[in-house]
């Protein structure tokens, strides 16, 4: 739709920036529309009087002074205006009132005798003034009614062409004189009704420069959704047009606000559309070359592309539409702004090609030519657009296949034609389009090697080329569509049926599967792979293709493929490698299809490639944050832990025999294996390791994997007789595992997919290297004050030896050391992880400062995050009780101590009166009984029962699998619960007092304290055991311990209330034993005490009842036992519970009775037994004792019992009664 202004830019320009000499240089013709302002100018008194302004009126004269229709316009200029407001405001508010109305109702204009036009022509200046606004305020006042279709007000003041140029004089007189009255945009708004509105708005505005922006707006925000399907919407989009033609600086202004509100989509692709003939016009004037858009200036593509690409959902719907509907106007009507952009777009096609020699793109098209196919997707999947087969599909075609320098925007326009191709199937509609296509790909596949090397980009189209082949293979057409939408950065919409052609290219022409096997495998890894690589890789075609085992299919080897790209990858972790590796371990362990015995499997990753990795240090990254340090660590070897991989035999590697060897007809043999292993033993760091950190967690992930699938398919692999490798125990044991998930876990954003699932395999593995204490520690700082002192010794392993066997003599000497171990890293303090475990008993001799075992125990800790598993057992070892020479014992190692784990218990006893080391001991009882564990869970997975009727020996019944799979279950628990009791009845001993302290050595406070911190550290562990397995502490009590530790045990473990809420009490009470029924009566007071609950209540009378019971039954000797036993308990119940005191009272009466009768049978008592009355407690006199003939008669028990009963009595009237704790 051509459009023309009445008023060029160059004469707006000047008169907007009054520029007198430009206009002083144009012809009469291209000045007449702005003759009103230029005659106001020149009748206007100045309030300028500098020589420049009046040299600039002489100007203006000078122009005006040869135009004979200033006399007219100075004529319009000299009516008396304030006369003429007064009438223009009753006309408007009688226009106000009618809503309209008609012409002969006028205030302005009475006695219209002749027509309109005759009248306006005959008139003269005030009169012909009063006609036309006459004329503007009816059109105005009639817009305001609502109108169902276009208002349209036929005048025939303006509607005949011969009166425009006064009428638009008048107008611009009158808009000029009274601007309170006529608002330009309402003025404009008006204009659009009437017959060539456009042009009359062109010249208003060139009247009136200054509102230009003010009509625009007004306009545009007045507008429709879309501008094009109304007569009304297209005289809106003509006139903006128009005024941006006349001010081409505002034209993308317009365009952004159109934009933004969403208004007038074919008024946006105009402007965008006239911005960029004029800039290609300008540079072609200025000499300055060809545009860079072929021809064809301006940002149409990026433009149009921004808006179907916008995060704004609204401005994509909105656009989106309005290519829809421009599709569906008919051939008939007038060109569209779609029709426009589509010819712009098909002449920058052309343009684009011209450049093409030899279907060969040059590099300065290479970045245009790519934007102008992803504007083209954009508009195919996101606007329905339908390409037309004589314009566009040949020229897009022509330009897909062209043949790009070897570059990286190369590489990005051979991707986007790539996407093209599956976006837009109708590329390929005919035969020859498609043998176009094919021959094409066919030499993208013989140049991606060169591509890749002369572009130097990570992501060449290669991957992508083996992605689209291996989804097109394995029928994923879904995945292609996302594959080609991540590439586009846009959702394409194309039906999976629509792609048999392509798919017909990939999968016969071009790529069959084997032919897309053996490619991949010869794709160069990529280096340093992260997750800020973009595109896709080659890691992602190998991904697709071990989904779909079509490496095994083929007998492709991959291993070391994946084994080198581990090696090669970088933090942040790429999301894929997770994913590859779990892939991959399923295709070394699970088949392909259910019962596929016949399938082959990809191979393992050897235990030598795996070491090679570790052999490297994992602390190189960080040596650079080491080097400033003050003190000079001593030379470490932190490759010492994995070296000299032995082969020993070991506890924990006993295997089934279908593990004991490799099937060479089922795994596949890498041809370089054996030259890779001849390659890692002569050098342990041969493999180039970009990142040693991320790649050994990647193994380690790989090697949790793989055993986790190997153990939950146990039983499939033995029923299919499978045999495959198993990675040593001893091999897990070199692993610096706790460190590398501590470094994982400090730096989640880096391994992103990696740590959760890695996490999940360790607990599930390893639960003993991922307690909830480790997460939650935070080692101390070193101490300031020390660290000013000169270190008197070396750090040496001989140095720590001397300062550790000093301790007691010389505490400050090793304290200093310890302080000193403190501030290194863990990694420096490694290497005299041996004499500092091995000495550990020599910080129990007497002596020794709280703060040094405190201190000692803080480094011990630290050393535990870096190989938990060889400190523990060396620490274990340290603390075993010297043996005499004669018993010399073999030394312990990890193995032994996961078999029997109270190998830890078995320590000095030193150990438990040294609360720090006693910490340490728990832990590793603790963290060994987690291993025991899961090593008897393991060892069940390693050796499941084959599906054969087992029959037992003499016998005729068969015992089905699963029932003896259910008793080794019950077999292994039973075991796992022995060794966790016995840990609790070691402790519970530990927490006895010795001789020496029921002599009196704990007297003095210190003494006390030491034994109640024992205690405290003992029940937390206990308390967690219980909270753990609740059946542990069932089987504690039933196996039962010391009284005089059931108090503390009680107040210590505050989960002793399961023995309530669980109510195994009652069934401790029927138990046939005497002891365990005390014991049960005993623990009851005590739980009373602590837990006062109703179902403590309960129990505490079934307690009662029990002791009655037992007193009418039982022997004489046990009667009196009981008697005494439970008097104690009885007063707790009673103060616990003061609502049992008639039950509690009824029971002493009859155990006073019973004690009565006991005493009159015995013999004659002592003289002085009328004392124990009030003295209980009796104790015979010392001086009488040492005399024979002096010694009285010894107290009768049953005479002592009785005043111990009264005594009670006594003591439970006190405690339960005449207390202010009544309830």
């Amino acid at each position: 739709m051509p459009v023309t202004s009445p008023v060029s830019h160059r004469v707006f320009k000047a008169i907007e920036k009054s520029d007198i000499q430009t206009l002083a240089c144009c012809r009469e013709e291209e000045i007449r529309a702005i003759l009103p302002c230029l005659v106001r100018m020149s009748l206007i008194a100045p309030l300028d009087h500098s020589e420049e302004c009046i040299a600039g009126r002489k100007v203006i004269l000078r122009i005006l002074s040869g135009i004979e229709v200033v006399n007219s316009l100075v004529a319009l200029l000299s009516i008396d205006f304030p006369a003429l407001e007064i009438d223009v405001k009753k006309e408007q508010q009688l226009r106000q009132k009618l809503g309209g109305g008609s012409q002969s109702e006028s205030v302005l204009v009475q006695n219209l005798a002749n027509g309109l036009a005759l009248e306006f022509e005959c008139s003269d200046p005030t009169r012909r003034l009063r006609l036309l606004l006459s004329e503007l305020l009816l059109v105005m006042a009639q817009i305001r009614d609502p109108h169902q279709d276009f208002y349209h007000k036929s005048s025939e003041l303006f509607d005949n062409p011969c009166y425009l140029e006064e009428v638009s004089d008048v107008l611009c007189i009158a808009l000029a004189e009274l601007p309170a009255l006529l608002p330009p945009a309402e003025v404009a708004e008006a204009l659009l009704h009437v017959t060539n509105g456009p042009t009359l708005i062109a010249r208003m505005v060139a009247n009136q420069p200054d509102c230009f922006r003010e009509v625009v707006t007004g306009l545009v925000m007045s507008g429709d959704k879309q501008d094009e399907d109304t007569p009304g919407g297209l005289l809106r989009l003509q006139a903006v047009r128009t005024l941006c033609q006349m001010n081409p600086s505002q034209a993308l202004n317009v365009r952004a606000l159109c934009v933004e509100q969403c208004r007038m989509p074919g008024l946006a692709v105009y402007l965008t559309l006239d911005a960029g003939k004029a800039g290609s016009g300008v540079a072609g004037s200025s000499g300055s070359g060809s545009s860079i858009y072929g021809g064809e200036g301006g940002d149409a593509v990026s433009f149009i592309t921004g808006l179907l690409l916008s995060h704004n959902h609204q401005q994509r719907t909105w656009f989106a539409h309005f290519v829809k509907s421009g599709q569906r106007r008919k051939y008939e009507q007038q060109a569209s702004a779609l029709a426009a952009l589509r010819t712009d777009l098909s002449e920058r096609l052309r343009n684009l090609l011209l450049f093409n020699s030899n279907d060969t793109l040059p590099d300065s098209q290479v970045i245009h030519a790519t934007a102008l196919l992803r504007l083209y997707c954009a508009l195919k999947s996101l606007a329905n657009l339908k390409f037309s087969e004589d314009k566009e599909i040949g020229l897009l075609l022509q330009l897909v296949t062209c043949h790009p320098p070897p570059s990286a925007a190369g590489v990005r326009f051979v991707s986007t034609g790539l996407c093209m191709l599956i976006a837009c199937p109708s590329l390929i509609s005919s035969q020859e389009n498609e043998r176009k296509a094919s021959e094409w790909i066919k030499w993208l596949v013989k140049e991606e090697a060169y591509f890749a090397g002369a572009s130097g980009v990570s992501s060449s189209f290669g991957a992508m080329l083996l992605l689209m082949a291996i989804h097109f293979h394995v029928q994923q057409l879904s995945a292609i569509i996302e594959l080609v939408s991540a590439a586009l950065g846009m959702k394409v919409l194309t039906r999976a049926n629509n792609l048999s052609r392509i798919k017909y290219i990939f999968t016969h022409d071009v790529f069959t599967e084997q032919v897309v096997t053996a490619h991949a495998v010869k794709v160069p890894v990529t280096s340093g792979l992260n997750a800020n690589i973009p595109g896709f890789l080659p890691v992602h075609c190998v991904y697709h293709q071990l989904k779909s085992r079509m490496f095994t299919k083929h007998k492709v080897p991959i291993k070391d493929w994946i084994y080198n790209q581990i090696c090669a990858s970088v933090t942040p972790l790429h999301p894929v490698m997770p994913q590859l590796i779990d892939v991959y371990v399923n295709s070394i362990i699970l088949p392909a299809s259910k019962g596929g015995l016949s399938d082959t499997f990809n191979e393992p990753i050897s235990e030598e490639e795996i070491m090679s990795v570790f052999s490297q240090s994992i602390f190189t990254e960080k040596a650079s944050s080491l080097v400033n340090q003050s003190s000079k660590p001593p030379t470490l070897h932190a490759t010492a832990p994995f070296r000299n991989l032995s082969r020993r035999k070991s506890l924990l590697r006993e295997k089934s025999p279908f593990m004991s060897g490799v099937s060479a007809s089922h795994i596949m043999p890498s041809p370089s294996v054996r030259t890779h292993h001849r390659t890692s033993n002569t050098s342990c760091n041969g493999v180039n390791v970009t990142s040693v950190m991320t790649s050994q967690l990647l193994l380690l992930y790989y090697l949790l994997l793989y055993e986790d699938v190997r153990l939950n398919n146990t039983l499939q692999l033995l029923a299919n007789s499978r045999r495959i490798h198993s990675y040593s125990p001893h091999l897990f044991a070199q692993l610096p595992i706790r460190y590398l998930l501590s470094h994982a876990q400090k730096e989640q954003r880096l391994y992103a997919g990696l740590f959760s699932p890695l996490v999940k395999l360790l607990v599930s593995h390893y639960p003993q290297l991922c307690l909830v204490e480790d997460w939650l520690y935070q080692s101390p700082s070193a101490n300031s004050s020390l660290g000013i002192l000169p270190p008197p010794v070396p750090l040496d392993p001989q140095s720590v030896t001397k300062a550790m066997e000093d301790a007691a003599d010389k505490p400050g000497r090793l304290l200093i050391v310890l302080d000193r171990l403190m501030r290194m890293p863990p990694h420096q303090v490694w290497p005299l992880a041996a004499p500092i475990t091995a000495s550990i008993k020599c910080l129990l001799q007497p002596g020794v400062p709280r703060k040094v075992l405190d201190t000692y125990r803080q480094v011990w800790m630290r050393l535990n995050s870096l190989f938990p598993r060889r400190l523990w057992a060396m620490s274990v070892e340290g603390l075993q009780p010297e043996q005499p020479q004669s018993k010399l014992r073999k030394a312990l190692t990890e193995d032994d101590i996961i078999l029997d784990p109270l190998y830890v218990l078995r320590c000095d006893p030193r150990v438990n009166r040294c609360a720090p080391l006693l910490q340490l001991v728990i832990y590793m009882l603790q963290v060994y009984l987690l291993s025991s564990r899961t090593f008897l869970s393991q060892q069940m997975q390693n050796t499941p029962l084959v599906n054969t009727p087992h029959t037992p020996v003499g016998g005729n019944t068969t015992t089905p699998p699963q029932a003896l799979e259910e008793e080794r279950e019950k077999l292994r628990g039973a075991l796992v619960l022995t060794q966790e009791s016995a840990a609790v009845q070691i402790l519970l001993e530990a927490c006895l007092m010795n001789s020496d302290e029921k002599v009196g050595t704990l007297t003095d406070g210190a003494g006390a304290l030491t034994l109640q911190e024992i205690r405290s550290v003992a029940c937390s562990f206990i308390h967690q055991a219980f909270l753990k397995d609740t059946t542990l502490a069932k089987l504690v009590h039933f196996q039962g311990y010391p009284g005089e530790l059931i108090g503390p045990v009680v107040r210590g473990v505050p989960s002793m209330h399961i023995a309530i809420g669980l109510n195994w009490i009652p069934e401790l009470l029927q138990l046939p034993d005497l002891d365990k029924q005390m014991f049960a009566v005993e623990l009851t007071s005590h739980l009373a005490l602590q837990n006062a609950m109703p179902s403590t209540l309960s129990i505490s009378r079934l307690a009662i009842n029990t002791l009655a019971t037992l007193l009418s039954v039982l022997g004489e000797e046990e009667r009196l036992s009981i008697m005494e036993a439970s008097l104690p308990s009885l007063v707790r119940i009673g103060r616990a519970f003061p609502s049992l005191i008639d039950d509690l009272l009824h029971l002493l009466v009859m155990y006073g009775r019973v004690g009565a009768a006991h005493s009159a049978l015995s013999t004659a008592p002592s003289p002085h037994s009328i004392a124990f009355l009030d003295k209980p407690d009796y104790e015979e006199d010392v001086a009488c004792e040492t005399i024979p003939w002096l010694r009285p008669r010894k107290v009768p028990q049953e005479d002592s019992l009785y005043a111990r009963i009264i005594s009670t009595f006594k003591e439970l009237v006190i405690a339960s009664t005449m207390t202010h704790n009544l309830y």
